[in-house]
């Protein structure tokens, strides 16, 4: 089915300095590019810069495997819904999650060493730091420069700089005297799904252990399955409308991997899950289009339009329109649309994905512990989730709701510290379910004291459920596929289609804009966002912006109106984010708060214009 990787064998002994250095000065630091920085995802800019962080980032990712005694970790080339010009590099931890707080430091600081020198004293301190911590024996020739154990997984997407990119990553982990996997052409979730399973004494004894590609099909396949027939029980079949699942691909690598999937599927229909399982229909392959132009979770979820179906324009009219959903170029984040019978777009995005998620979860667990008391479960958002998804979990679900600062890196820890079982989907279609050792403990008590019972009681049922969801989600990080197959089940265990579930609460309109300045280091907020906190009139400005749209809509007992500011990442920029109950006030507050940046934090060009409603809600 998929391609063993290729493995090249190390020895543990990096190579003498003059031959490092040489491989470091033969890919210098770009004029053009003052200081790299590493975003909330790892590197990323423009694939010509980007050689000589990926020689260095090869060196890094060897050291950081030495520094943990061994354990494997991965470095994926991609720049996930980013143009195609466009490249990165995600660096994935021994536990498959994102790179350490404190390690990525140390990254940022081996890419931006001046040259190879300064670059050479980062690496013999790092290299010491591992030497220290997992001392190894020097043989009987003395080989004092021997590093621990080093395993580096590594995989690319679908973009045509990849390959040589991925090359340059090979060559630098290799001449550390690293192990090195190389998975070639793989999703970003399926990287870090391989390098969580290969540190298997880090994995929960309910998750089989697989460390390729294959393994990745048959685990999310079987355990998927297996969450499909508790629904047996209760006589479930699945929805006409919901019979044709057609997946947007966003001319990446996801379109590829469905389609690998798809053999796991008539697999599993030939042991006599059809009545269960959609037919999958994928569009947007590599090749078929720019990779994320106008197409893909990103284009969708940001311009709330559907995607662009390129090859499929001729006949588009067979394609149904009832059940669809949108990968990310690097197919790790997805979000599902439809259109209605009267052709209106329908989206449902990270948000909502959110609230069905742990609905369900807390809807099992409370079957088997009415009280809720023994596990402790949770939502982890960001200042831009709709506020009315915020309401929702907590007055309907009645869940714990925590906003973090944006960034998977920031929500995956808020989730992973805060709850037993933590839910986490930023609006943009990324995101996972983080179970913890409480939980783990619970269905083993549970499994216990169910054991006997008929299948067919609710809480043997909930408890199947439950120990399913752990293998099928990939806890790692946000996987487009695996949140894909546990929505779908999801649905198919509650017998409804996607208006159902857009029925749940109405998003309130909302809009994003952002306001050039000529420094934005000058705005600051607190540590989740949702206020600014620098200049110091700026917050003062904002509220009473929130408080005349407020009383404007006569919103007081509703969902209220609010918008708050932060600085770009990226560039001299700030974003701005509103919502309100209407789209002419949601336009209209954004427009206010741009103005105000751009009075208050060096706005420079034009003043912004006032924002025109896209739509004539009121």
């Amino acid at each position: 089915m998929a391609a063993s990787p290729k493995i090249y064998h190390g020895n543990s002994t990096p190579l003498p300095d003059s031959d490092l250095a040489a491989l470091i000065d033969a890919h210098p630091k770009p004029s053009s590019i003052s200081r790299y920085s590493y975003g909330t995802a790892g590197f990323r800019y423009e694939a010509s810069l980007l050689p000589c962080v990926f020689i260095r980032m090869g060196i890094f990712a060897a050291l950081r495997s030495a520094s943990l005694g061994g354990e494997e970790v991965g470095a994926m080339i991609t720049a996930s819904h980013n143009a195609e010009p466009d490249n990165g590099m995600k660096l994935a931890d021994s536990h498959g999650g994102m790179l350490d707080a404190a390690w990525e430091e140390h990254a940022v600081s081996l890419a931006n060493a001046p040259d190879s020198k300064h670059a050479l004293a980062l690496i013999h301190t790092l290299g010491d730091y591992a030497r220290g911590h997992h001392p190894t024996k020097i043989g009987k020739h003395g080989n004092d420069k021997q590093l621990p154990k080093m395993v580096v997984h590594i995989g690319r997407d679908t973009r045509s700089h990849s390959p040589p990119l991925a090359a340059l990553v090979i060559r630098a982990a290799r001449s550390m005297g690293a192990t090195v996997i190389d998975h070639g052409e793989v999703s970003t979730p399926m990287l870090h799904h391989f390098v969580m399973h290969a540190n298997g004494h880090l994995l929960p004894n309910i998750i089989p252990q697989r460390v390729n590609e294959s393994g990745y099909y048959e685990i999310m396949a079987m355990t998927y399955a297996a969450l499909l027939r508790t629904g047996a029980v209760s006589g479930g079949k699945r929805l006409p409308s919901m019979s044709n699942l057609v997946i947007d691909g966003a001319c990446g690598i996801g379109a590829l991997k469905v389609e690998k999937f798809q053999r796991v599927f008539a697999m599993l229909r030939s042991e006599g899950c059809t009545d269960s399982i959609p037919t999958l229909r994928t569009v947007n392959f590599p090749g078929d289009g720019p990779l994320n132009e106008n197409c893909g979770a990103e284009f969708v979820q940001k311009q709330q339009l559907p995607p662009r179906l390129y090859n499929m324009e001729s006949s588009a009219g067979d394609i149904s329109k009832q059940y669809m959903t949108s990968y990310d170029g690097d197919a790790d984040r997805v979000v599902f649309h439809y259109e209605d019978e009267t052709g209106k777009f329908h989206l449902l995005d990270g948000d909502k994905i959110a609230v069905l998620v742990s609905s369900f979860i807390q809807e099992e667990l409370r079957c088997i512990d009415p009280t809720g008391e023994a596990v402790k479960c949770g939502v982890v958002q960001t200042a831009y989730a709709n506020g009315s998804s915020t309401l929702y979990l907590k007055n309907v679900v009645r869940t714990n709701v925590v906003i973090a600062k944006t960034g998977v890196k920031f929500v995956h820890a808020t989730a992973h510290h805060n709850f037993d079982v933590g839910v986490y989907f930023e609006a943009n279609g990324h995101g996972t379910v983080l179970f913890g050792p409480k939980f783990y403990d619970f269905i083993a008590t549970a499994d216990a004291r169910l054991r006997g019972t008929s299948r067919h009681d609710r809480a043997n049922i909930a408890l199947r459920r439950l120990r399913a969801l752990p293998a099928l989600v990939n806890q790692s990080v946000g996987d487009a596929m695996s949140d894909m197959l546990l929505v779908d089940a999801i649905l198919f265990l509650r017998g409804w289609d996607l208006s159902t579930w857009a029925k749940l609460y109405e998003d309130m309109p909302s809009k994003q804009a952002k306001v050039k300045v000529s420094d934005r280091t000058v705005i600051s907020t607190n540590d989740n966002e949702t206020a600014a906190t620098a200049p110091a009139a700026l917050q003062t400005a904002l509220q009473s912006a929130m408080d005349a749209m407020t009383s404007q809509e006569n919103a007081s007992n509703g969902p209220k109106p609010r918008c708050f500011v932060r600085p770009s990442g990226t560039e001299d920029a700030v974003r701005v984010y509103a919502e309100a109950n209407s789209q002419k006030g949601a336009d209209s507050l954004a427009s206010e708060a741009m103005m105000l940046v751009y009075k208050l934090c060096g706005g420079v060009g034009a003043p912004p214009q006032p924002l025109i409603a896209n739509d004539c809600s009121e």
